[in-house]
């Protein structure tokens, strides 16, 4: 595929192909860019060159994402109360807090390792992350005996550890982030529905974003874990496909496709809260953030209480699903997943070999 106007990164040192990034050819000159302010909050990035500065950088990404409508905003919303514990004018160190994490608007949970002498707090919260100079403005009080409480950090803590494990997969040196040009490929070629690659070039064009720049994913993550979509107080959990499923410690494994956040590729999901079934055995399978859709013959190793483990015996009488409406009939004869039927009132020729998503008891 040849451009008419060929796509250089911010830097000029990169081209698109149509299909890959390729570097540009000798004499090729740089773009002139024009850096903007991040729309999330400060002058993080305004008159600073960001490429070498990981923290810049994915503030720039996070807001390019949200210039795309892929990201929203994060509404402060307060983390539950906690009746039982009230804040003191000066923190203990070891004090367990919610934090506003860089006042973004989200609380996460840590804990005070410092006090410093303007007033402020060095926190290291439960994920790893570290944030120096907090104001006692954005700490709340944080009761770990209140379920509540428990389970907003659970919920949190799992979810950015999914994501995590998947930004994983390309950072190949483990240093904790992975380039710009390859979250640019996750956006613009992973998935079911990918993002035209000039709308997410022109964006980071904007910010200053080049290629060879670093992104820390983990940071990256925890924003996209505080910017959820939310009905009121309820998660909108969205539907992702999964192939290749299987259930180990409570976890959902397989290839997800088009899943809103990780494109197409293995995930392992956060714990299982539930699973359901449909007369046509195809699941639901729901965790804290997420339902998984697997039909009928997308499991490498079926659970135990799928409807197919269930055979039908030679003689049971069934209902057979034929063009979308349930006939009544019998079991002949029975091969592996695969059952022979005879539909009542109805001669011999209509006999056929059906799998058990087309069968149900009565």
């Amino acid at each position: 595929m040849v451009m008419d106007d060929p796509l250089f990164s911010p830097d000029g040192k990169w081209m698109w192909s149509g299909k890959e990034w390729i570097p540009s050819p000798p004499g090729q000159s740089s773009q002139n860019l024009s850096m903007q302010d991040s729309v999330i909050g400060g002058d993080v990035v305004h008159n600073t060159t960001i490429h070498n500065d990981p923290t810049a950088v994915t503030e720039a990404v996070i807001a390019a994402l949200q210039g795309m409508g892929m990201l929203g905003q994060v509404t402060e919303q307060a983390p539950p109360e906690s009746s039982e514990v009230e804040l003191p004018q000066t923190l203990d160190l070891g004090t367990r807090v919610f934090v506003n994490w860089k006042n973004h608007g989200h609380f996460y949970a840590g804990k005070v390792v410092r006090s410093n002498s303007n007033g402020t707090y060095l926190i290291h919260y439960d994920d790893g992350d570290v944030e120096d100079d907090v104001e006692m403005h954005r700490i709340k009080p944080l009761d770990e005996s209140s379920e509540e409480v428990r389970a907003y950090i659970e919920h949190d803590n799992q979810a950015e550890m999914e994501l995590i494990e998947a930004f994983q997969v390309f950072d190949t040196n483990g240093s904790g982030t992975i380039p710009a040009r390859e979250y640019l490929r996750i956006l613009t070629e992973i998935g079911d529905d990918p993002i035209p690659v000039e709308d997410v070039l022109d964006e980071f064009i904007e910010l200053g974003i080049e290629l060879d720049s670093e992104i820390d994913y983990k940071a990256l993550a925890k924003f996209m874990v505080a910017a959820e979509i939310q009905d009121g107080n309820h998660l909108i959990k969205p539907e992702v496909t999964i192939n290749e499923a299987q259930i180990q410690d409570n976890t959902l494994t397989g290839f997800a496709y088009a899943h809103p956040k990780l494109g197409d590729g293995p995930i392992t999901t956060t714990s299982i809260l539930s699973i359901n079934y449909d007369e046509r055995a195809t699941a639901r399978v729901e965790t804290r953030n997420t339902i998984y859709i697997v039909g009928p013959t997308g499991w490498n190793v079926r659970p135990s209480n799928h409807p197919f483990n269930k055979p039908f015996n030679i003689g049971d009488n069934v209902s057979i699903e034929w063009q979308e409406t349930w006939w009544n009939g019998v079991v002949l004869d029975a091969d592996k997943d695969k059952f022979l039927v005879s539909y009542d009132d109805y001669n011999s020729s209509w006999d056929e070999w059906v799998d058990a998503s087309r069968l149900k008891s009565r």
